[in-house]
Order: structure tokens, then sequence, then C-alpha cells
């Protein structure tokens, strides 16, 4: 069972990178083309700051889930480093559950938010706006898929966090 959830968190994690840097040349694209029209040509784009604004969404939420597989998220590892191995340990796996937690609460108010706005659109390209409002649960998806995987993780997570930044 470890082992295609393992899988299927790694192939997770590569789909979130990829997508994420397109996102992000995406947004920093926009942005950049954006401030030469209007500073350059003096005449500013209607549409660069939504275009930017929806990459913006996709690229934190795509990142940060691929935070959580890497061991990367927010955490004290000084405190950590000072524990004894088995103390050390619990924390890190009571960590990933609040982590897995969070990704719950994403899901959950992220489905409401795009809900919510179902039938809104961007006021100048007029894209649906649960598209941008989807990263949210879509993170938190894939940030739960990260956690799980972590939780059942049959070696202790601070090998994995040694191998990680040693």
């Amino acid at each position: 069972m470890y082992r295609y959830l393992d899988a299927l968190s790694q192939r997770l994690a590569m789909l979130s990178h990829c997508l994420g840097a397109l996102s992000a040349l995406v947004m920093v694209g926009t942005l950049l083309l954006g401030v030469f029209y209007r500073y350059a040509l003096q005449n500013s784009l209607s549409w660069s700051d939504e275009v930017a604004l929806l990459a913006a969404s996709w690229t934190i939420f795509l990142f940060s889930s691929a935070l959580v597989r890497r061991m990367e998220h927010v955490r004290v590892t000084l405190a950590l480093s000072l524990l004894p191995e088995a103390l050390a340990g619990l924390l890190e796996r009571i960590n990933v559950f609040l982590i897995f937690l969070f990704g719950l609460a994403m899901v959950w108010t992220g489905y409401g938010f795009m809900d919510f706005t179902w039938n809104q659109v961007s006021p100048a390209i007029r894209y649906p706006l649960w598209m941008k409002n989807a990263a949210l649960p879509v993170g938190g998806v894939v940030i739960c898929i990260h956690a799980i995987t972590l939780l059942i993780r049959p070696s202790s997570l601070n090998e994995l966090r040694k191998q990680d930044n040693g």
C-alpha cells in the first residue's frame, strides 16, 4: 500500500513542480509585459494583472504542496535536532498530521469558495473565477496525499529530513 501511495505522491510532486514552474513563468511574463506596455509604450494592458493573479494562485498552491512531500514545510528544525530521536520523530509525525488537517481545511473551504464564485467571471478577460479559486482545494488534496504518504511511511521521518538536508 505504501509503495503505491508513495509512487503517486512522487508523481504528484513532479507534476506540481512542472505546473508550478509553468504558472510562475506565465505570472512573471504577464507582469513584465504589463509593465513594458504601461511604461515603455504608454498603453496599459487590461488583462495582464488578471492573468498574473490567476497564475500566482496556482503557483503558490502547487509549490506549497510539493514542499510537504520533501519535508520542507514550516517546522522548527533547531528544536527537533536537540531532542532525542524518538521524541523528534513523534513530533515530526504530529506536525505532518496537523498539515494533513490543514490540507483538509483547504479542501473544505476552497471548495466552498470555488462553489460561491462558480457563476462569476473576471472583469477584464471574463474567465470563470472558479478556475483561480480551484487552486486552493486542488492544493489541499495534494497536500493531504503527501501528508498521508509521510504518515504511513515505515521508516522515520527524521531519516527523510536528514537525507534532504544532508
